[in-house]
């Protein structure tokens, strides 16, 4: 079994919490770390520490790009996409291979339902998870994430596409604790700018990508607006608030004019 799956966990700045995710997986599966941030100490913690875990330091181009580079660098059957604040409670290789093979293999994607008792359920709507199961050929068949996306919606475009290409799209029993955030907590104030900036460049991609631009415009015109009205009346009364809509409203804008999804968070 060990030689049949390898996690892959894209990390940025994750040094806090991301072991706490490495231990409670099987030492003797592979895991590959891509770190965003370049962070060498990390990369020779974690590879001193523990022989199964491999960390490629890469240059941040958001989510996508790094969890692509890694299933690339991988050589197993299938991959396990995780995320740093992941702590699986039960061992999530042995489960999704045992589900694997109750299915005859004829799935396109495993997604955790967090349910111990619950059903092995096909899905029709596409909805984000920062845990997914996939055979490591139909992940490189389907041309992997998006790499548009810098973060945000990448998982819900790449669920959409392997639904539009009728493959089978389970959501399975499996408990996991997940801690909503991965980064170190000094650097929230960035990392809040950051996350607003790109989920509202990416809402309007995904969107326009999905349903046509037409759509997409009358869905985000409201949160526009909302955004510059808010960030106007908190100019002068709450910088943390101001700067958040700012953010927003500013990668709504980037993303009406097809720019690319350029932002990235100001942390050394």
């Amino acid at each position: 079994m060990k030689n049949l799956v390898t996690i892959i966990i894209v990390s940025f700045k994750s040094n806090n919490i991301i072991e706490e995710s490495i231990k409670s997986i099987n030492k003797e599966i592979s895991i590959i770390v891509v770190e965003n941030s370049q962070d060498m100490q990390l990369k020779e913690k974690l590879e001193k520490k523990y022989k199964n875990v491999k960390v490629i330091l890469n240059k941040n181009k958001g989510f996508g790009q790094a969890a692509n580079l890694g299933a690339k660098k991988s050589k197993n059957k299938y991959i396990l996409f995780s995320s740093p604040d992941i702590i699986f409670k039960v061992d999530p290789v042995k489960s999704f291979i045992n589900i694997a093979k109750k299915l005859k293999n004829k799935f396109g994607l495993l997604i955790p339902s967090n349910n111990k008792t619950g059903e092995i359920l096909k899905i029709k709507k596409p909805f984000g998870t920062p845990i997914i199961f996939v055979e490591r050929r139909k992940f490189l068949q389907m041309k992997g994430y998006d790499e548009n996306f810098f973060l945000y919606f990448e998982d819900t475009d790449f669920v959409q596409r392997f639904i539009k290409k009728n493959e089978n799209v389970y959501k399975v029993p499996l408990v996991f604790r997940h801690k909503f955030g991965s980064h170190n907590k000094i650097y929230n104030n960035e990392i809040e700018l950051n996350r607003n900036w790109h989920y509202m460049w990416s809402k309007f991609y995904y969107l326009k990508k999905t349903e046509g631009v037409l759509f997409a415009y009358v869905k985000t015109l409201p949160t526009l607006f909302r955004a510059l009205i808010k960030s106007c009346f908190f100019y002068l009364t709450n910088k943390n608030k101001y700067l958040i809509y700012k953010a927003r409203f500013l990668g709504l804008i980037n993303s009406y004019f097809n720019k690319k999804s350029w932002y990235r968070p100001q942390i050394q």
